[in-house]
């Protein structure tokens, strides 16, 4: 009899490669947020996969960049903590041009003790070519113990990473019940999902300068889940931005994300968004804890 299989892995990359699009359909949920957007993922969510082999407890980390304010250093020691308690690593890259800040995860990695996976995503969208090329750059580069070619939206050659995934974790019993999904609270998963629809909606600045915060979060005796959540921006401008002509903007994103909310919590949900102004949070330590970034 096989011996069942647990442990943490470590999915990194530079923002905009598909960590959370990859993470969602290992786990046949929408836990993270996704766009086409760098940095929609802040902090690391935790997805769990169970299966016949053992449990894969996700940490999706936020796309690993040169930071440029407080909440880019914390975004960053997240990516740093999530690689310190990981039992192995997925580093998902494109093929094409490889970018000067892959360099920089690479000198991370030589610090890591534990397997680490070369992911090659998105290779539906590229020529055969580009992905040989890549092979041979990262295999030259760092001794992985798989280089797999995937589709993270297609779930092409995904089942061959799963297999091999739970050949290099350690032996162990399940961390945490068969059908558990996430370790994170609803609360913040619903907040991320909320979070997401500024970057399908609006552009430049807004969806970076913005947090959200869950105010309410609670059921009514109808049984309807009932939340008040707050748009947090640095400036008058954002504010404006987000709320649209007539509240248009606003609108359509509540629309959209209790749409998503219902689909995540199996329930009716009411949804009361607001905007308010907290000028050049992102910089300050006070204001990133009171919104949990610290």
């Amino acid at each position: 009899m096989s011996h069942k299989k647990a442990g943490f892995v470590a999915i990194i990359g530079r923002p905009n490669v598909g960590k959370s699009t990859l993470m969602n359909f290992l786990v046949g949920e929408k836990l993270a947020g996704v766009s086409s957007k760098p940095q929609t993922t802040r902090g690391t969510v935790h997805g769990i996969l169970t299966r016949e082999q053992g449990q894969a407890v996700y940490l999706d980390t936020p796309g690993f960049h040169k930071p440029k304010d407080s909440l880019g250093e914390w975004m960053v020691h997240e990516v740093e903590k999530s690689l310190e308690g990981a039992d192995l690593v997925y580093w998902l890259v494109l093929p094409g041009e490889i970018k000067p800040i892959e360099e920089k995860i690479l000198g991370l990695l030589k610090k890591v003790k534990v397997p680490v996976i070369l992911v090659i995503n998105q290779v539906d969208r590229y020529p055969k070519e580009k992905i040989l090329t890549l092979l041979d750059y990262f295999s030259k580069a760092y001794d992985f113990v798989e280089m797999i070619p995937i589709s993270a939206k297609t779930g092409l050659q995904v089942d061959i990473l799963l297999d091999k995934t739970f050949e290099h974790l350690p032996e162990g019993e399940r961390l945490f019940p068969e059908d558990q999904l996430s370790d994170q609270t609803e609360r913040y998963l619903v907040g991320e999902l909320i979070r997401e629809k500024l970057y399908h909606l609006t552009h430049e600045e807004v969806p970076y300068g913005t947090a959200v915060l869950v105010e309410e979060f609670n059921e009514r005796e109808d049984g309807i889940i009932e939340i008040h959540a707050t748009f947090v921006v640095e400036k008058d401008s954002q504010k404006a931005i987000v709320i649209g002509k007539n509240g248009e903007m606003i609108k359509e994103m509540g629309t959209m994300a209790r749409a998503d909310l219902e689909n995540f919590l199996q329930r009716k949900v009411f949804l009361k968004l607001w905007v308010k102004t907290l000028t050049n949070w992102k910089r300050d330590s006070k204001s990133l804890k009171q919104l949990g970034f610290q």
